[in-house]
């Protein structure tokens, strides 16, 4: 069993205390959406869990935690989230280079290979075109270089909710369809550019669902079985969550934690109201 920490919410960042309060219990509750009276035990026991995937853009308040984890016999990775966007978008997200230390400090615990950087989801509008993102995400991979070796990147999900919320943000002319506005030859420029960068700092980069092979970007797993087994030295197997998207290629989990819980209230996310 794999256990998502999580897509619901950010544990390492607001409720690392819960989480090593249920590690030490030994299972933690987890409530359906769809259901809010329904409850069930989710066993937390290092017999029981193949490994944990933590989700997260800030992870200081588990850094604490990460030793005890570790010497309980617990096998972790963590999808890390910097993006560097403006505080109109992202307006309690941690401060850039506060983000990219504590992600340094992470991997230089655990090893680059198990922790990844997400520049997730990419929003393209007035202020937040081509160029910024080739210059910003530049920025942020030469910084990371040698402290991770693999991106994820995916194009906003214009979920209904997500644009009734960046209705008061109409000036910024957000894009909500991007592949159907620009050209292919533009963004086929864009995304071998934003490839190179992330190969010259020594980073796989991938897609998380966002359909861009035409572009020479394969979509890959998230919680990646294959990752897991090759940087824990396993050899399980995990079969794909079929709970997840259609191009979705994660392997099956178990995700705890609560939704509209994140602090971070970044317009995008679909995980908050």
């Amino acid at each position: 069993m794999i256990i998502s920490a999580s897509r619901r919410t950010d544990i390492p960042a607001f409720y690392s205390q819960w989480f090593m309060d249920c590690i030490q219990k030994g299972h933690c509750p987890v409530t359906n959406p769809f259901n809010p009276n329904y409850t069930k035990e989710v066993s937390l026991l290092p017999s029981d869990v193949e490994a944990i995937v933590f989700w997260t853009r800030y992870p200081a308040g588990l850094m604490k935690h990460l030793v005890q984890l570790t010497d309980s016999g617990y096998r972790y990775i963590f999808l890390y989230t910097i993006t560097g966007y403006p505080r109109w978008l992202e307006p309690y997200s941690p401060d850039l280079p506060h983000a990219i230390q504590a992600f340094k400090d992470v991997s230089m615990m655990l090893g680059s290979q198990k922790i990844v950087w997400r520049y997730d989801p990419i929003v393209f509008s007035k202020e937040l075109d081509f160029d910024f993102h080739i210059k910003n995400f530049a920025s942020i991979a030469q910084q990371l270089q040698g402290y991770t070796q693999r991106v994820i990147i995916s194009i906003m999900e214009p979920y209904k909710k997500i644009i009734r919320r960046l209705k008061p943000f109409a000036a910024k002319e957000v894009v909500l369809y991007p592949m159907n506005i620009f050209n292919h030859a533009a963004l086929s420029s864009f995304f071998t550019c934003i490839t190179h960068i992330a190969t010259n700092c020594g980073m796989h980069i991938q897609s998380c669902c966002s359909n861009l092979a035409e572009y020479g970007i394969a979509n890959g797993a998230c919680i990646d079985g294959n990752l897991i087994n090759s940087v824990f030295g396993l050899d399980l197997h995990f079969d794909k969550d079929t709970y997840q998207r259609n191009n979705c290629l994660c392997a099956k989990s178990i995700d705890i934690g609560s939704y509209n819980t994140c602090r971070f209230e970044c317009l995008y996310c679909y995980a908050s109201r």
